[in-house]
């Protein structure tokens, strides 16, 4: 015994001591981050603003502490992910301040999840050529996305040995019935009869995509392409039929055939573009040629501005709806039922604010967090406009809590609608059994005491109960769409079925009012609360560091860790993970859709 509280406490006190030094080692880490960050750099005059876009991009600054940790692995680098909020504003400044001349794009592989994100980058830049500023870009490597926001550029240039992966938009959604067949697990799909575009679930009971699927996906990845297109093409002064030929025969992916094809202007590599800008821009100012120019880092350039967001006597709210929607609290990136209905509570109440922004960036998710925050803006806009702004999608769930909105604004390559429920019921009774040799026996006062057991089999009454259960909620969410857009029952149904459309053919269908990104959405906010002079205010609040520190370790951490070590196979495991984990009915887009 004595042997045994010996080790016991040698293990403890090893376990306090290591905890202690990881501790120290951490706030150590902090603070030379903080420290560093404190240091404001000077905008010196002539300088270019360089913009990398090898960082994540949110719809605004992610406190999420996965980024702290991505900095100090990185080596103390604040520009650890772009806020698109921000963003709109440090180029809207760049386009005002003297001191700039010019913009860099240092193009890569751009992380969002979407191409309106890409869109509202792209047009923001549009606007920063208004000035008569030049734009010019460079990649190593630059796909479709990347490649859409560089056109704009007045100049290209790619590495010698790099590409640029044009291609047109291929969605590829990931089925795993194969899988599931050999772990033995069985998956019962429920969803409306006319729901035959819902197709979320059908990842766990088919191995390849349905017809009404496939008829969807490839509308949707048209008018995506399409708009994408046209606008480079304009960009780029190629003939649009020649610029899809090019698309076609895959012309524009090597570096030759790149400048042979117009899609880049020359090769050459980064610190050689560096002296051809600083030729450019003394060219354009009429500079003398002993002139230097300052390259200043995005993340340097924002610090400068300090808080972007001011507070007056009357004010828009902005509320951010960013991820899938669970009941809950949520997080940054992720739509917590419990956290945004307090938020549009709040600016609800709040008599200095006058109109409220939603900013829904949202594939769906929990049907009963949805339905609250759905009620929440029907009460909130009783007492002010309520403007939506959709993001890179608003589908499903993301659509419903924004159908009932004053007005609806969205890019044209927004994903939208999907107006549909479905529930999925697995049962892990067959694969307990034969790979653990684990058998479940019951004891029931009635024939259906385990209706929604994972552990037996369902019984044709729980099947029907859950059929009438997603009629039901599907009848309901066409009641509640219907109403908010002002249309019948009889219409909503015939465009919704769980189908997916593009902002662009959503304001056909009358389901959006206007395209356009966020700062449209603002103006239009401001218009319709007769204000000319306003501030901003933010929910839901974002932790402080102290907040991200405590939160480190929670799911999003965990799952954006991993998938970065372990890359595209962490996605199969995640699924299976998310199907146990469904609880109800769904309200979600089909999954893993990678353009």
């Amino acid at each position: 015994m004595k042997q045994f509280f010996k080790f016991a406490f040698a293990s403890c006190l090893g376990s306090l001591v290591s905890l202690f030094v990881v501790s120290l080692v951490i706030i150590a880490m902090i603070g030379a981050m903080v420290s560093s960050s404190s240091k404001t750099e000077e905008v010196k005059d002539n300088s270019v603003l360089v913009i990398d876009f090898n960082k994540p991009v949110y719809d605004r600054e992610s406190n999420d502490f996965s980024n702290v940790i991505s900095a100090i692995q990185d080596g103390i680098d604040n520009d650890n992910s772009i806020g698109l909020s921000e963003f709109i504003a440090v180029i809207h400044k760049a386009k005002e301040d003297d001191n700039i001349k010019a913009i860099m794009l240092n193009m890569s592989v751009l992380q969002s999840n979407g191409m309106a994100t890409a869109q509202e980058i792209r047009d923001c830049l549009l606007d920063f050529k208004k000035s008569g500023k030049k734009i010019y870009a460079y990649s190593d490597m630059c796909d479709q996305k990347s490649y859409y926001i560089a056109s704009v550029a007045d100049k290209i240039q790619l590495n010698p040995a790099g590409m640029v992966t044009l291609s047109g938009l291929g969605g590829e959604v990931m089925y795993i019935k194969d899988l599931i067949d050999k772990l033995g697990v069985d998956v019962s799909l429920i969803r409306p009869k006319n729901n035959a575009y819902k197709s979320a679930g059908e990842m766990y009971i088919s191995n390849k995509m349905s017809d009404a699927n496939r008829e969807q996906t490839h509308q949707y990845l048209s008018s995506i392409w399409n708009v994408m297109a046209s606008q480079i093409a304009e960009s780029r002064h190629i003939d649009i039929n020649t610029f899809n030929n090019i698309v076609s025969s895959l012309n524009g992916f090597l570096p030759q055939d790149a400048v042979k094809n117009r899609i880049v202007d020359n090769l050459g590599f980064k610190t050689d573009f560096e002296d051809t800008i600083t030729k450019y821009t003394i060219n354009q100012y009429n500079m003398s040629n002993s002139t230097k120019l300052h390259f200043i880092k995005y993340s340097a350039y924002r610090q400068t501005m300090g808080e972007i967001n001011t507070v007056k006597s009357n004010n828009i709210a902005i509320i951010y709806a960013y991820g899938d929607v669970s009941q809950g609290k949520g997080s940054d990136l992720s739509i917590g039922s419990e956290t945004i209905v307090k938020s549009l509570r709040k600016a609800a109440e709040n008599d200095k604010i006058k109109a409220i922004v939603l900013r829904v960036n949202s594939p769906g998710g929990d049907a009963i967090a949805s339905e609250l925050i759905t009620n929440e803006v029907i009460r909130a806009k009783r007492k002010k406009p309520v403007i939506v702004s959709m993001g890179d999608m608003a589908a499903s769930a993301g659509y419903e809590m924004s159908s009932n909105a004053s007005y609806i604004v969205a890019s044209e390559t927004t994903l939208t609608g999907s107006i549909g429920v479905f529930g999925v019921l697995p049962n892990f009774n067959r694969a307990l059994k034969e790979k653990l040799g684990i058998t479940f026996d019951t004891v029931k006062t009635h024939a259906n005491s385990n209706p929604l057991s994972v552990t037996t089999p369902m019984t044709e009454d729980a099947k029907m109960m859950m059929q009438r259960n997603v009629e039901t909620f599907y009848l309901r969410f066409v009641s509640r769409v219907a109403k908010g857009r002002n249309k019948t029952p009889e219409y909503i149904n015939s465009i919704a079925r769980g189908r997916v459309w593009t902002g662009k053919d959503a304001k056909g269908l009358g389901l959006i009012d206007e395209y356009g990104g966020l700062q449209k959405a603002i103006n239009i906010a401001a218009k319709k609360a007769n204000l000319k002079d306003y501030g901003i205010v933010v929910y839901p609040k974002t932790k402080g560091i102290m907040g991200q520190i405590l939160s480190s370790m929670d799911e999003n951490t965990k799952i954006k860790s991993l998938t970065k070590e372990l890359g595209k196979p962490y996605t199969f495991f995640l699924t299976l993970k998310n199907l146990s984990n469904m609880q109800g009915v769904q309200m979600r887009m089909p999954y893993i859709i990678e353009f």
